[in-house]
């Protein structure tokens, strides 16, 4: 077979579901998993959690289901920034100062007195290392659920 025969698959369309990973008391569940989370990595059955319209993959645990509620919560976050940003406002709810810095996560831009330094992590492809950034109030309070598996 010629390499021009070979069609790319997305990393996301490949994948080795195995039995349910989730636990049950002492065990696993061990039924046939349908797919894989998407936060934790984990396979998990129909009866512990489910394959969204939207392509999401997302397990029952508890730190997954709030990790999907947090990602929601901070799109909305971050579209009121934007709007605060865009009327030359710090992005925090209600400063009507002039924005000064940006936070290093959501990119919004905040005053100085609605920032604080930080070491953060910053990935670029496969390596991640450790800079000093500045996070604003929201992105500080997701780094604690984000650093559990």
């Amino acid at each position: 077979m010629s390499s021009a025969q070979w069609k790319a698959v997305p990393a996301r369309d490949v994948q080795v579901v195995t039995s349910c990973e989730v636990r049950q008391r002492f065990r696993n569940c061990g039924q046939p998993g349908i797919a894989i989370c998407q936060y934790c990595g984990q396979s998990f059955c129909a009866q512990h959690g489910a394959r969204l319209a939207d392509g999401q993959e997302i397990c029952s645990r508890s730190t997954c289901q709030r990790k999907k509620a947090d990602l929601e919560r901070h799109f909305a976050y971050k579209e009121g920034v934007g709007r605060r940003n865009e009327e030359r406002r710090c992005g925090e709810a209600d400063c009507d100062e002039w924005p000064g810095g940006q936070c290093s996560k959501c990119g919004g831009l905040f005053c100085p007195r609605h920032l604080e330094q930080r070491e953060v992590e910053q990935r670029r492809s496969a390596t991640t290392t450790r800079v000093r950034g500045s996070l604003c109030r929201h992105c500080r309070k997701r780094r604690n659920l984000w650093s559990q598996v």
